[in-house]
């Protein structure tokens, strides 16, 4: 069957350079078995396929079916799709990219901008907010502790709030968001995460691209990581460039790729020193703690023991009825991976709104970032309603960390 399979995809391929197919792609499993699994692939361009529109089909045992793309073009074609149902391990699926005449449908998710706000959707529920304005801040606390840049709210499926911002007593916490500590710039320490201590601090500069499309919409912006000397002056220290990815994963799950880059702004580069904690955060919901929410990590850790420790990914689920959730991954490629965890135990702040995780690389090795050199790290965030198991998530981990490998004949 498999022969015969492979013998069917060879026949339609030929007969449809005919009708300007221009690549085809073979999906390896690879590793382990996948479902439902997210791909991407690289092919030539070179400027003669622009302003044209694409279809990509799926060569399968009775013919073919067509299946929802979308596609980059620049110095070449960027493709992204979606496998469906199941990909067996030593099992491979056939695709083929053709240029069209028709143009695709309207696109049903969309990328809405406020004065405060970008909001991103899966389908037609609302993900996240990306906040470009600086926060508003509660009477009487200094304007220092606002920022820009930040995830909030993020949303479950079901549309449960499960971050939280500027909780009295911390409040330069600001939902799903990263700054660096103890660092030093020109000679000087400065703290980008403290705000209070008015070191420095991290601004949304300018928006670089938005893109809208089936398969994802993603919003990339530009930060600036501003050092404040003893005369109140601003020094530019980085340069971040931070992509939100968010998936068109219907309404079960919300899927989103958090990739930030790093770029030292003087040439003295930039000293991150070892310390507790540092680099991305997500506070959880208000009524989140250790009563309400069960912790696990990818090394079997939980609330109460996983600080300090090492962990591929956390996840978190609510306790009772009608429960939701969140599974944060970290990629193999970020520094120091696997990237030590800042928790707080149950008891912290008193028992109460305690759900703090910190994938925090300078926990015990600093990093000295050099003028010249990008520095990238990659997370990826799944919120969920219901509960979600250890074998689930090591499953999303492994989709996320090592995709299936996608062949290229053009």
């Amino acid at each position: 069957m498999k022969h015969l399979l492979l013998l069917l995809f060879i026949s339609i391929s030929t007969f449809s350079l005919w009708g300007q197919t221009i690549a085809r792609f073979e999906a390896d499993a690879g590793i382990t078995d996948r479902r439902n699994v997210y791909v991407n692939a690289h092919i030539k361009n070179e400027h003669k396929y622009k302003d044209k529109y694409f279809q990509l089909f799926e060569v399968v045992e009775n013919g073919e079916k067509q299946v929802p793309v979308q596609i980059a073009q620049s110095d070449e074609l960027r493709v992204w799709w979606k496998i469906e149902g199941p990909l067996k391990q030593g099992k491979i699926r056939f695709f083929e990219l053709r240029i069209s005449d028709t143009k695709p449908d309207n696109i049903k998710t969309s990328i809405q901008k406020n004065d405060q706000s970008y909001v991103l959707f899966n389908g037609y529920q609302p993900v996240l907010y990306y906040n470009h304005a600086k926060a508003s801040l509660p009477e009487g606390v200094d304007t220092a502790y606002s920022r820009s840049g930040y995830i909030h709210p993020l949303f479950s499926p079901s549309g449960k709030i499960l971050t939280m911002i500027q909780p009295p007593n911390h409040i330069h916490h600001y939902g799903l968001w990263n700054a660096w500590t103890r660092t030093i710039f020109k000679g000087q320490q400065v703290d980008f995460w403290n705000l209070g201590d008015k070191q420095g601090r991290v601004d949304y500069t300018g928006t670089i691209s938005t893109i809208q499309g089936d398969i994802f919409q993603s919003l990339t912006t530009l930060h600036h990581h501003i050092a404040i000397d003893d005369k109140n002056t601003g020094s530019k220290a980085l340069n971040e460039e931070l992509e939100i990815k968010v998936y068109n994963t219907g309404r079960r799950v919300n899927m989103i790729d958090y990739t930030t880059t790093y770029n030292c702004a003087h040439r003295d580069g930039l000293f991150l020193e070892e310390y507790r904690y540092g680099g991305f955060v997500f506070r959880g919901n208000e009524n989140w703690n250790g009563n309400t929410v069960d912790i696990l990590t990818s090394e079997g850790r939980n609330q109460d023991n996983s600080d300090g420790h090492r962990a591929r990914w956390c996840l978190i689920n609510e306790k009772g009825e009608n429960p939701s959730g969140i599974l944060i991954l970290s990629h193999p490629t970020n520094f120091n991976y696997p990237e030590p965890l800042r928790t707080w135990d149950s008891q912290a702040n008193g028992g109460q709104s305690n759900i703090f995780i910190n994938f925090c690389p300078i926990r015990n090795r600093s990093l000295e970032m050099v003028f010249g050199n990008p520095y990238t790290m990659q997370y990826r965030i799944i919120t969920f309603d219901g509960r979600r198991t250890k074998e689930q998530a090591e499953h999303e981990w492994l989709n996320f960390s090592n995709s299936p490998q996608i062949k290229v004949v053009q």
